[in-house]
């Protein structure tokens, strides 16, 4: 198959990290696989460079955010051009609709990764009803990443989708790396990480305060937060929380190494698709602290491999990382043991098996 992988960017993020395991997985299957970012590459974009070379990697070449006419046009050309197969859209932009409604030799199919309400923001509910057109019509095939994420799909639009649930490549893990182990204040500090992006979704407010909160109380805590600035007035209100023990790093490209060596992922967020964040951490047995949402409740069983929140509120995630911080080193390392095993199910192969079993079957 000829198969296109079309994103704004490969810069750091859960979605730019699955594209990058579908195109490398998919190539080394034996598929023709090129990847498009619709922005002009930068040096920092985290997975470009992640790509394998037997991976296609073009670019449209948009310079400046907002709307542009004329990268409408592009995209149309680039795909009736480019003689493909399949289109794999992850998440969607009105970019895509000129090609979608009048150029329909190659399938489209669109990867929701997030609940399906929170991805319709204020610009897409202008436009939602073309969209649900397309998909309703078939001219676009739906892919939902978790059960969640599949109910909030099929409520909203009325119509069934394939659940191909997230999964990443087996990381390497790059040892040597002492990021983690310098921030350690005394030999028992317990470093936590939160690989996110600065943004809504991610209730880092919520994440700093409760810190704060614990290490005022005298425990030997640091956490990590790690990821690119999306939204500049979040990272202001959390910016004064900062201290030697709240850290922000900035985009980091080894993430599976710096949580092989903390002492838990800390994911407060307030939706999620399926993150692929924790799916890195229970590969490196890495133990999720997370709040109840989305297909984080499909994949952590509470006390098992990971402990839930009750819910997303600063009481509740205070709860739970009080929780973890009472816990045994014994009870923490059977937890460590049940991550690295929960980990089976999420591995790209399996992803990549779902993916062209659906391609095939339309």
């Amino acid at each position: 198959m000829n198969i296109l992988h079309i994103h704004p960017s490969l810069a750091g993020g859960g979605i730019e990290a699955m594209i990058c395991g579908l195109a490398n997985e998919m190539a080394e299957q034996g598929h023709k696989v090129t990847v498009c970012s619709i922005f002009q590459p930068k040096s920092t974009d985290v997975f470009w460079g992640k790509i394998k070379e037997n991976v296609s990697r073009s670019s449209l070449g948009k310079k400046n955010k907002g709307f542009s006419l004329s990268i409408v046009f592009k995209i149309f050309k680039y795909i009736r051009n480019g003689n493909f197969d399949i289109v794999q859209l992850h998440g969607f932009f009105y970019y895509y609709m000129l090609a979608v409604f009048f150029f329909r030799k190659s399938k489209y199919f669109y990867t929701l990764h997030n609940d399906a309400y929170q991805e319709s923001n204020s610009w897409d509910k202008r436009f939602f009803f073309l969209k649900k057109f397309a998909i309703r019509r078939g001219w676009i095939h739906p892919i939902t990443i978790s059960e969640e994420s599949k109910n909030s799909f099929e409520k909203l639009y009325g119509c069934a989708s394939c659940l191909c649930p997230n999964g990443i490549p087996k990381p390497i893990i790059t040892y040597g790396l002492d990021i983690v182990d310098k921030e350690r204040r005394t030999p028992e500090t317990r470093v936590f990480l939160s690989p996110v992006r600065i943004a809504p979704q991610k209730n880092l407010p919520v994440l700093v305060k409760v810190f704060s909160r614990l290490i005022k109380e005298g425990h030997d805590v640091v956490i990590l937060i790690v990821g690119s600035v999306q939204d500049e007035s979040i990272f202001s209100t959390i910016k004064p929380y900062f201290t030697e023990r709240i850290k922000y790093l900035g985009e980091f490209s080894e993430v599976p190494s710096l949580l092989y060596s903390a002492d838990g992922l800390c994911l407060p967020s307030l939706w999620e698709g399926l993150p692929v964040v924790l799916l890195e951490a229970l590969s490196v047995g890495c133990v999720p602290i997370c709040t109840p949402v989305g297909g984080v409740v499909n994949v952590i069983e509470d006390g098992y491999n990971g402990l839930l929140a009750d819910s997303p509120s600063e009481e509740d995630y205070y709860k739970v990382m009080s929780k973890f911080l009472s816990m045994s080193k014994e009870t923490v390392s059977v937890m460590k043991g049940n991550c690295l095993e929960s980990f089976g199910p999420y591995d790209i192969k399996r992803v990549v098996a779902d993916y062209m079993r659906y391609y095939e079957s339309i």
